[in-house]
């Protein structure tokens, strides 16, 4: 139970600061609803990712906060228990001395509570939460097994030093994806009668490739066993699954020989020849399905239409933006972790708990 302890205690701090990470992406994404690059989806999909880095670099952050305010200022607290117990210490919190360490500690106690497995309804959640864990890892690995059966069974077209070009008889729509050693993008056979969507189906998923999108949705799936019940996690992925396709098709269409136009009109036709199929349960173009087809097509056509226009930022703003997001969550990760040293104000709210003790059973006796 000691050793398990620290790994639950890190576990509910990644989660507290991929929820605060999730509420900062979404004023940034009020930012730039209402700045020049509202349409800029590029520039936004490196800054979410940018701001991914942080979240996995949290805990080097926030120490490195915690290190260079003590530096600064000797003594001086940062996280927001700490802060609070100065805050009592000073007298700005009126409550008994018992019932604010009490409440202080609550982290600490319900973690006890957790792994003491003294309540039912805690171990139900427990089971429920390793049951549905288990499902997920199960069918990450069953897609992974799927998609290295359809790699394996495809045949090989093309091969460069790094990719290789396989075709499918069993897909509808092209994908790109990594094994160990190499990256493979496998194209439905069909797309050889039709040279221009062929070529613009490679032009897309090489864009993918070069953008890393394939190993960034790699960890994301990775990660979805573990964090699923946290809606922030929910919020974060589907914020990269669309700006990966509209910076993927801005990118495409903003390289020389890629007409917008041409691009967008194949596009609509590959959505028009999906609806007509027998079973047309989904449109079989990436993003562009359920019940919002329509809004996610019509955002995918606009970012194609301003991509001209959607100029990206310069690399200082490109840098000052991520430096100020990572300093945002370092800050907000130093607030939240749970200090395990005794300070002085500490010692002084432990001593006033005490006094309050003694002084409660001597007045009982």
């Amino acid at each position: 139970m000691t050793a398990v302890k620290p790994v639950l205690d890190a576990f509910l701090e990644l989660n507290v600061v991929l929820g605060l990470s999730a509420l900062i992406w979404l004023a940034v994404r009020v930012v730039f609803a209402r700045s020049s690059m509202r349409y800029g989806f590029v520039a936004q999909l490196r800054s979410l990712k940018a701001l991914c880095i942080c979240v996995v670099l949290s805990p080097v952050l926030a120490m490195g906060v915690s290190a260079f305010i003590g530096f600064l200022w000797p003594g001086r607290a940062v996280a927001l228990g700490d802060l609070a117990v100065a805050a009592y210490l000073r007298g700005d919190i009126a409550m008994p001395a018992a019932q604010f360490e009490t409440l202080l500690n609550t982290r600490e106690r319900w973690l006890d509570h957790v792994l003491s497995g003294s309540s039912v309804l805690v171990t139900c959640v427990l089971i429920a939460f390793a049951l549905v864990s288990t499902f997920l890892t199960i069918r990450v690995l069953r897609d992974a097994w799927a998609i290295r059966k359809t790699v394996r069974s495809s045949f090989l077209w093309r091969r460069s030093s790094k990719v290789d070009i396989r075709l499918s008889d069993r897909i509808n729509v092209p994908f790109a994806v990594r094994g160990l050693r190499r990256r493979h993008v496998v194209l439905p056979s069909h797309l050889l009668n039709t040279p221009r969507e062929l070529r613009f189906a490679l032009a897309h998923e090489f864009q993918h490739i070069r953008a890393m999108d394939v190993e960034w949705e790699l960890g994301f799936e990775l990660m979805r066993p573990l964090l699923f019940w946290n809606p922030a996690y929910l919020v974060i992925k589907h914020q990269f699954d669309r700006l990966r396709e509209l910076a993927c098709d801005q990118s495409v269409v903003s390289r020389k020989g890629i007409d917008a136009k041409d691009y967008t009109a194949c596009l609509l036709d590959y959505c028009s020849r999906s609806l007509t199929m027998n079973c047309p349960r989904i449109l079989h173009v990436a993003l562009v399905n359920g019940t919002k087809a329509k809004h996610v097509l019509r955002l995918r056509v606009i970012a194609l239409t301003e991509a001209s226009t959607a100029s990206p930022p310069l690399p200082a703003v490109f840098l000052g933006m991520t430096l100020a997001l990572a300093t945002i969550l370092a800050i907000s990760s130093a607030s939240v972790r749970q200090t395990q040293d005794w300070s002085h104000d500490r010692l002084m709210l432990s001593t006033v708990v005490n006094l309050e003790r003694l002084e409660a059973r001597t007045q009982g006796n």
